[in-house]
């Protein structure tokens, strides 16, 4: 029997629509559908901007994405910790008496807690953190979920979701199309989408350190644009600095090593056997600066590391390897 799967209601990394698509190369009736526009214009296969409109047009649309869809799926794959009609998941019982699988894949403020992160780490998201999450409403995501399968994007957050299992974001590779390499850099590249979680004023620091060294070289940072611009920046950039509080690398960072290019990131001590071979160069704030002088004096290497980065993501992000996974998932749910 054919699998029903939905994907939805938030577009983040284009996750959603990634896996939907990947879903239907393996054969699976897999949709994607977000409410959230975004500045990145990712392409979900329905994207209602509901979640802009006012309360009573909002929840009418809401309503109506539950009566279009309860019957059309088997599996609903929720993000970021909302169903159909968030943010208190009113539908939430509707699919358990309908005997639904349900999977509930967190991506970050949706679920982290920045109290454990604050009392247990030096450095994480939440350091330098202007506070957006809402406590309660996490707690509350935690406790109605807790008897569904949870994933989460990163391993940091297995601290903010027991029992949760860590699914690596997923890459569309054909996007992604590795220019020639330049031995003589041009561009280093940080693009965050929250300069306190990425640690955006101590990497700005290192470049207007580094710039009177490389004048030959642009350090630039890059906020909320559209994704298909931001993929042409990465394409033309010879290195991409992620972040310094995360302890993990991001959808970015994949990105950047989709097209062959060197990407660094905080990565902490304790996740190095998540990340074996992982070539992405691990950094603080206080070796960066060092770090990436090196990288930019040292062409093999950066080569070097592009390649080895294109055949990370080819074996751990590609989208049709985490596909695979989750039709595994979804069966070992017991779903027909």
């Amino acid at each position: 029997m054919t699998l029903r799967v939905l994907h939805a209601p938030s577009e983040i990394a284009g996750q959603p629509s990634i896996l939907a698509r990947a879903l239907r190369d393996l054969g699976v009736e897999a949709w994607s559908l977000a409410t959230n526009p975004t500045f990145a214009q990712y392409h979900p296969d329905e994207s209602p901007p509901l979640d802009d409109m006012p309360v009573l047009p909002r929840y009418a649309g809401y309503a109506g994405l539950v009566a279009r869809h309860i019957g059309r799926h088997d599996v609903f794959h929720f993000h970021f910790g909302r169903t159909l009609i968030p943010p208190h998941n009113l539908d939430l019982p509707l699919y358990r008496a309908l005997g639904k699988t349900l999977v509930f894949h967190f991506h970050g403020c949706d679920v982290r807690s920045r109290a454990h992160m604050l009392a247990t780490h030096r450095w994480s998201t939440c350091c330098e953190c202007d506070p957006f999450c809402i406590p309660a409403r996490q707690q509350r995501i935690l406790r109605a979920t807790a008897g569904e399968k949870r994933l989460v994007s990163t391993p940091d957050l297995l601290e903010s979701v027991p029992g949760a299992e860590q699914v690596h974001v997923a890459c569309w590779l054909p996007d992604y199309e590795p220019r020639p390499f330049r031995d003589t850099p041009k561009l280093v590249l940080h693009a965050p989408t929250n300069r306190l979680i990425k640690g955006t004023p101590h990497i700005e620091a290192v470049f207007e350190k580094l710039r009177p060294r490389f004048p030959g070289v642009e350090f630039r940072t890059v906020e909320k644009l559209p994704w298909r611009e931001l993929r042409t920046l990465l394409a033309d950039a010879d290195v991409l600095v992620d972040q310094v509080f995360m302890g993990w690398y991001g959808m970015v960072a994949v990105e950047a090593m989709a097209l062959a290019r060197p990407a660094l990131a905080y990565v902490r001590p304790e996740f190095e056997p998540r990340a074996a071979g992982c070539p992405v160069v691990r950094i603080t704030v206080d070796t960066l600066a060092d770090e990436l002088a090196s990288l930019l004096t040292d062409a093999p290497r950066r080569r070097a590391l592009g390649e080895a980065g294109r055949a990370w993501v080819e074996s751990k992000h590609e989208s049709h390897v985490i596909a695979r996974r989750l039709v595994e998932l979804y069966r070992g749910l017991g779903t027909p």
